[in-house]
């Protein structure tokens, strides 16, 4: 009994790393299942990077038909939820949508809204307008007594962890400590593992949310933008993931929330490299950062 194969890609965002399924082209009955089998970082697919799995699979569908052309995007997770948004995996469509026309500018359909996003000439990064962060606590959201009095959830404790609550395309709780990456008691030092899932699960978040660490390095007072160090506990995931792009902008607009940077421009350094963002006082943020293709090969669709 022969066994459906279909064509997969692989690519990262600074280490955030999806399986591309051409979704016009190629059926996967079950779309959960797939992700949870070929996703798994112990026993999903391997590349030959020395990691197995991913961060999820994006399935892509191109109209060439409109201008600039357009791609819808779904991306189902490692635990076979979807998510709404996803900035890096964004950045990966519009890579993906490049190598496949050309093009170097691309109207992005998710669940969150049509994102505008764009390729540098040798496409090796990309541009994704984030939309505009929010803090209303109906739309993050946030369920507590008296939400709506009592405003946004910015600076308080949830499950012993001081957080700010704001959506990117995604809930997002955003915690900041002292010292950055190259502090040996800073950002690193803490056991995200055990101090995320019980905010990422609180009671307060009820479509959950995902949890960050950030750490101002520099403020941006001076000449530069400012710089924040960053780790995220990815909803969906159900751990740390080496980059997060709806996290960074989240990052970031809390830090301006809270008047811990200058400016509306900085630049964040998850783990596995650096992303720039902006997030103006009005109109859509935005996050650059660069795009790498890994691998094409293919899977089973059925993977039981």
């Amino acid at each position: 009994m022969s066994v459906h194969a279909v064509p997969v890609e692989k690519y990262h965002g600074t280490g955030n790393d999806f399986l591309v399924v051409d979704a016009a082209a190629e059926d996967v009955g079950d779309r959960a299942a797939f992700a949870r089998a070929h996703c798994d970082r112990e026993t999903g697919v391997d590349v030959g990077t020395g990691r197995c799995g991913a961060d999820g699979v994006l399935f892509l569908s191109l109209a060439e038909r409109f201008d600039p052309t357009r791609v819808v995007m779904t991306l189902v997770q490692p635990d076979g939820s979807t998510a709404t948004m996803c900035g890096n995996g964004a950045r990966v469509v519009a890579r993906w949508a490049h190598d496949r026309t050309g093009d170097r500018e691309f109207m992005i359909d998710t669940q969150a809204g049509t994102r505008r996003a764009t390729v540098t000439a040798d496409a090796s990064a990309a541009t994704i307008e984030m939309g505009v962060p929010t803090f209303d606590p109906r739309r993050v959201p946030v369920a507590r007594e008296r939400a709506l009095a009592d405003g946004p959830l910015v600076d308080e404790p949830v499950e012993g962890v001081t957080v700010t609550a704001v959506n990117t395309g995604v809930p997002h709780a955003v915690a900041f400590v002292d010292g950055g990456r190259d502090d040996p008691d800073g950002i690193d030092a803490v056991d995200l593992e055990s101090v995320a899932p019980p905010v990422r699960h609180a009671d307060v978040f009820p479509e959950g949310a995902n949890v960050n660490l950030a750490a101002v390095v520099d403020d941006g007072s001076g000449d530069g933008p400012a710089v924040l160090d960053q780790r995220t506990f990815e909803r969906g995931v159900e751990g740390e993931t080496r980059s997060c792009g709806t996290g960074a902008v989240a990052v970031v607009a809390a830090a301006r929330r809270l008047g811990l940077i200058d400016g509306d421009s900085a630049v964040s350094r998850p783990p596995g490299g650096e992303l720039e963002i902006t997030v103006p006082d009005a109109g859509h943020a935005t996050l650059t950062g660069p795009v790498a293709h890994e691998f094409s090969g293919t899977l089973p669709a059925d993977p039981r």
